[in-house]
């Protein structure tokens, strides 16, 4: 509703000034039209320079980056000749030109002092210091545009607050306070004020110290979306750069971001991110059932198996990131929570991350046999595992098994959801000024942050895992069983058992006689067996997936080229192909 009020408003207004237009001699009234039209449009064409600037600042381009200051630097003379020109006291009141003049004088002059600023944060490569800049000079030109009356066109829409009279805050579709608070970078929307409603990016933070990244945020330069309305330019209209009060943004990645989204997204980094840490898997898997971490057959059997692992963990963890956002954001919206409380973020996230984990649950069991077989060499292929997995035993066998990989699964994702995401978003939240003291570029801080809740996940969930990695290694080769010596030990027990009906009793029997065979035989040392392993293999698995789900939500909730439905789209095409080709081969 509130979309459609805007643009009709805006529609209106564009229509009358189009006749304005069309019955004036000039396309250009006022103060722009006392000087030059080559001087207003090279002015007005520095709004195209610093959207170029943005882009690089964001992707950290310093040799780019190094030409813009010289090039706005270069743009001063003309904004001073306009001073002069279009408000000189032949026109008009004189003392009204007088106060003009004197307000754009200030205002090109802060913006030659960013300039200098940002030449040196660019020379020294500081990328919080490019931001602040570069955020300082972007609203001075704002500034400038407005007092120089240097807008083409006129926003009829002056308050936005009339559209909200009947309208709660409950109603609108954000990211509460509770969930994440906006950074630089992060796309808001405007909550209070005679603006709300409107949509823009963060491009600096005003904080209580400037100095200390830890003080209180008081104040957010904000860059909103396009306005036609207000002129013609490179992205469509004229973007406004103004300074709120921190407390009045609130983030608009809720809206943007469905579970289906989250799920595409998460999949696809995982797919990455699987494929390429594939080899610490199998290793992992090995350490875990006894066996030498070299196969016989060389390093490059270590890649046996790919495929299938691919079909376990993919979904899975898209189900997992899909589930956690979907559930924290219920969470929040409860009628007994308060979701702008950000102190409720971390608590509420636990139990979030537990569900979500649960819920891919049923995607991954049925492939972690078939997986195991492959990679502790019991099977050379994934149709020789599927028989020996699926085809061999007897049904009853075959649903105990999935019973029981069930069970263990979601017993083991109660601590891995609990704990991963919840150590990520801690991470997220306490370390960027460290980090950033250090000189980590900002693109690289998820990678960093997901590396170490990757490793402290695989320390924290190693003992389920290896009771699930020898109950999934059961079979009924002879041969088999005499490899893993566990295995054989709790086959030999369950041989009267194999026909019975799966029993949710009867499995988590089997489950806990696994444990204290592990335990009888190798004591508590036995379920850190392969914790190493276990850590160094979520380490780079979850920096990668963490790090490019961060790339591909950031792409998705940008403007063109890459628009976020483009996206969106485009992984859900290929993530589709990828899992064609996946079962095909």
């Amino acid at each position: 509703m509130y979309t459609g009020l805007m643009e009709s408003a805006r529609g209106t207004g564009a229509k009358l000034q189009d006749v304005v237009k069309t019955l004036a001699p000039s396309s250009e009234k006022g103060a722009p039209s006392r000087v030059s039209v080559s001087v207003v449009k090279k002015i007005r064409d520095i709004g195209d320079m610093l959207d170029e600037a943005q882009a690089d600042v964001y992707k950290e381009e310093w040799m780019s980056l190094k030409v813009y200051p010289s090039i706005l630097r270069a743009f001063l003379p003309l904004m001073e000749y306009y001073e002069k020109e279009a408000f000189n006291d032949g026109n008009g009141d004189k003392y009204v030109n007088a106060a003009t003049r004197d307000s754009l004088t200030f205002y090109r002059l802060q913006m030659a002092v960013n300039i200098d600023r940002l030449e040196k944060a660019i020379e020294n490569q500081k990328v919080r210091e490019v931001e602040e800049a570069f955020a300082k000079t972007s609203l001075s030109y704002d500034r400038f545009l407005k007092a120089g009356d240097l807008y083409q066109g006129y926003d009829p829409v002056t308050s936005t607050t009339v559209f909200f009279k009947n309208i709660s805050d409950d109603q609108l579709r954000y990211t509460p306070l509770a969930l994440q608070q906006p950074q630089i970078r992060d796309e808001v929307l405007v909550l209070q004020g005679p603006d709300k409603g409107k949509v823009g990016r963060i491009i600096w933070l005003g904080r209580e110290n400037g100095d200390d990244l830890d003080s209180k945020v008081l104040s957010a330069v904000v860059k909103l979306e396009p306005n036609p309305v207000l002129g013609v330019s490179k992205s469509g209209g004229v973007r406004e750069v103004k300074a709120y009060p921190y407390s009045w943004l609130v983030m608009t990645r809720g809206s943007d971001e469905s579970y289906v989204q989250d799920l595409v997204l998460a999949t696809v980094a995982a797919i990455v991110s699987c494929s390429l840490t594939y080899p610490l898997e199998t290793l992992k898997a090995r350490a875990q059932s006894n066996l030498p971490l070299l196969p016989p057959e060389g390093p490059q059997a270590l890649f046996r198996g790919l495929t299938l692992n691919v079909l376990r963990e993919a979904p899975n963890q898209g189900f997992l990131m899909a589930g956690f956002n979907y559930f924290t954001r219920f969470a929040v919206s409860l009628p007994f929570i308060n979701g702008n409380d950000p102190n409720l973020k971390f608590l509420l996230m636990i139990p979030s991350g537990i569900l979500a984990m649960c819920s891919g649950a049923f995607v991954k069991a049925p492939v972690i046999d078939i997986s195991k077989q492959v990679q502790a060499g019991l099977a050379q292929n994934a149709g020789e595992a599927l028989e020996n997995v699926y085809l061999k035993p007897s049904p009853s066998q075959v649903t105990k098994r999935l019973g029981r990989n069930l069970m263990l699964t979601v017993i083991r994702g109660v601590p891995f959801g609990a704990f991963q995401c919840f150590i990520y978003e801690i991470l997220k939240d306490k370390t960027p000024p460290l980090l950033e003291s250090l000189g980590v570029p900002i693109w690289f801080e998820p990678f960093i942050w997901g590396g170490v809740a990757g490793f402290c996940t695989g320390y924290l969930t190693n003992p389920p895992d290896v009771v699930m990695q020898r109950l999934a290694l059961e079979s009924n080769d002879t041969e088999a069983k005499q490899s893993i010596f566990t295995v054989r030990a709790l086959s030999q027990s369950m041989e009267q058992k194999d026909d019975k009906p799966f029993s949710i009793e009867g499995t988590w029997e089997e489950i806990v006689q696994a444990t204290k065979k592990v335990l009888d035989d190798e004591g508590l040392a036995g379920f850190g067996k392969g914790a190493f392993e276990n850590a160094v293999y979520f380490l780079p698995e979850a920096m990668v997936w963490f790090g490019v789900y961060e790339a591909l939500k950031g792409l998705s909730n940008s403007g063109p080229p890459c628009t976020g439905d483009g996206l969106f789209f485009f992984c859900r095409f290929n993530l589709c192909r990828l899992l064609s080709e996946l079962l095909s081969n």
